[in-house]
């Protein structure tokens, strides 16, 4: 029979074991086996022993089966299996139980890339770049972001995956794309020579190489290396058109027909004839056949990048929108580095809803052209209206820092500041604004409001009077200039605020209705009479002036025709609570209606209440003196 001792010293020598294999102490103590486990797999990575991982592999599974740790096991040995949807599908699972796995994002993001869904992997390689430095997830980011829209990245991303892959020819065919989009010609002439170095027979490098010489300048070295490359491969008809385009370039225009024949390009068409065609039809609004004009025209120059862009507008123009992209997106894949394309590519991206994609391409117009001022216009209104205040306000600066005058744009980043809180320069953005443009109505409706809501009544009082000068209508200015004349009891303003408005329009029931009001706050009952009569005769079913009335009426006593209007009003509107109550008092207590009742009811109790004392005293008195006589008679 085992000791109870002995078996006390197995259980502790397993456990030592499974510390010493495994790194932790699942069971021992009150230790979350969960939470062991997690951080188990946080140095799963570093070992490198295939039976020792195999092991922590296993403890991990057998501690906590359904944790995130675990389902993160599952997906890794699914995705050796070949079995990439079942991976996908276990990594989403351990990452709905814990973010924090940075692997399982990156991963997960690499299995959606080869999948083909490119703006989720993204969002997925990124968190896992977030916990650790992986050169998968670097090159599979670079991959996505290669096509021309953001070189930066893919050159930062490349840079990173190359560290670990020095010599692989897509880093490297990455590298140069990506320097040639830039215009970093030096830096995409060492990655094509070195391309060269690693794939001697590859066409596509050499005539990379001839492109980088081109765009530089440097026309007869990119025709030395594009003849070099004809003499191995004279059937490339990309090579032969290329070389015509230089050729063309240098003026050497015979040379560059021969060229383009033996490209397949149609030498009959005058490419020039019908690059003008194409400018009269878009100057006339004639899109379709601006299309058709441009189109014919790069048949007999194929990369004429001027013209391909007046393709991608008429495109644009007529609506064809997907056409315009890939138009666009092939101009700039090409080399062409205007801003103005870029921000094209902005305005199709955010006509599809596609707006951190809109974002990129007018960032990347902005940096090619600085003083686009219609791109940062574009940034400042999508991180508006995404609630991004900072990022908007930095580009309502670089506005005014183009176009300080306009009146508009400090408005616009007076409001983004109201935003934010910053009432000290949304004040000062508006008072900008307004001096600019005296007439700007929604600077001076802004400055109310603030100064308003700061206890500046004078301030908040001017800029309400400019709106109303601009805007006599203006309901919400008028409202609160006669609430800031009722906190300031300026009864006298108001009284002249309201007769300025109804002499505008005398047949206006709601101007006599107001200022009846203003009469009633006053205590003038015979003038607030005389206004709630006017207003009643041009609306005779309007409960609230009838109502109004049959108030006045009852502070003044006449409680007969209070009754009357009260009555009238509650026909008019029977969910209107106030003529009932009223009603109520007139009917029950009518001596605490009207100070002039008061006084009478007063006067009438207290006549009453000295008689009923006589009375009761004289009662008082006969009972004492019978009581008296009663005595002395004993």
């Amino acid at each position: 029979m085992i000791s109870y001792h002995t078996s006390t010293f197995r259980i502790a020598a397993l456990c030592a074991v499974i510390v010493f294999c495994c790194g932790f102490s699942w069971g021992l103590g009150k230790s979350d086996p969960c939470k062991e486990a997690h951080s188990t797999l946080d140095t799963l990575a570093t070992i490198t022993d295939s039976i020792k991982r195999t092991k922590t592999e296993e403890a991990i599974l057998k501690a906590c089966p359904n944790g995130a740790a675990a389902l993160y096991i599952q997906a890794q040995r699914a995705e050796k299996e070949s079995k990439p949807d079942d991976a996908i599908t276990l990594y989403r699972e351990a990452l709905a139980k814990d973010t924090t796995i940075a692997e399982a994002h990156g991963n997960l993001g690499l299995l959606l890339s080869e999948h083909g869904l490119k703006d989720e992997a993204s969002v997925e390689l990124t968190r896992g770049l977030m916990g650790r430095s992986d050169p998968r997830y670097h090159l599979a980011l670079a991959q996505i972001m290669n096509n021309g829209t953001l070189p930066s990245l893919v050159l930062f991303h490349y840079g990173e995956a190359l560290k670990a892959y020095p010599d692989n020819v897509e880093i490297h065919a990455g590298l140069a794309a990506a320097y040639v989009q830039l215009g970093q010609y030096v830096n995409a002439e060492k990655e094509f020579v070195r391309l060269k170095g690693l794939k001697p027979k590859e066409v596509k490098y050499q005539l990379g190489l001839a492109d980088v010489y081109r765009k530089s300048g440097r026309l007869d070295l990119a025709i030395t290396e594009l003849r070099a490359s004809l003499l191995d491969n004279s059937s490339d008809k990309e090579g032969h058109r290329l070389l015509a385009e230089v050729l063309m370039e240098k003026g050497e225009r015979e040379a560059a027909r021969k060229e383009y024949l033996l490209a397949g390009v149609d030498v009959t068409i005058n490419p020039e004839d019908f690059a003008r065609k194409g400018d009269e039809h878009m100057k006339a609004r004639e899109f379709g056949q601006a299309i058709s004009a441009y189109q014919t025209a790069l048949k007999g120059r194929p990369m004429w990048l001027d013209v391909q862009y007046k393709l991608g507008k008429a495109q644009m123009a007529a609506g064809r929108d997907d056409d315009a992209m890939a138009t666009l997106t092939s101009l700039i894949k090409a080399g062409f580095k205007d801003g103005a394309v870029f921000f094209d590519l902005g305005i199709l991206h955010e006509r599809s809803g596609q707006l951190d994609k809109a974002i990129s391409a007018f960032r990347l117009s902005v940096i090619h052209d600085p003083d686009n001022v219609n791109a940062h216009r574009r940034l400042a209104e999508i991180f508006t209206s995404r609630g991004g205040f900072a990022e908007a306000a930095d580009q309502y600066r670089e506005l005014l820092r183009l176009r300080e005058d306009n009146p508009l744009y400090h408005l616009d980043l007076g409001q983004v500041y109201d935003r934010m809180k910053d009432h000290k320069n949304a004040v000062s953005e508006y008072q900008t604004a307004v001096r600019l443009d005296p007439n700007n109505l929604e600077g001076h409706r802004e400055l109310a409001r603030l100064f308003m809501h700061e206890g500046q009544f004078a301030k908040a009082e001017h800029h309400y009077n400019e709106v109303i000068r601009l805007d006599s209508e203006d309901e919400a200015a008028r409202n609160a200039l006669i609430t800031l004349y009722v906190k300031q009891k300026r009864y006298d303003d108001l009284t002249t605020f309201i007769k300025e408005w109804l002499d505008k329009a005398p047949n206006d029931p709601q101007r006599h209705y107001r200022l009846g009001i203003v009469y009633e706050i006053k205590k003038e009952y015979d003038l607030a009479v005389t206004e709630y009569k006017k207003s009643i005769a041009l609306q005779p079913d309007n409960a609230r002036m009838l109502f109004a009335l049959g108030r006045t009426y009852m502070k003044t006593g006449r409680l007969s025709e209070s009754r009357e209007m009260l009555e009238a009003a509650k026909k008019a509107d029977p969910t209107f609570a106030g003529p009932q109550l009223l009603l109520s008092s007139i009917t029950y207590s009518p001596q605490r209606i009207s100070h002039a009742g008061k006084k009478h009811v007063h006067k009438k109790t207290s006549h009453a209440r000295k008689k009923h004392v006589h009375k009761k005293t004289s009662h008082a008195g006969k009972k004492h003196s019978v009581r008296k006589s009663k005595t002395k008679k004993r």
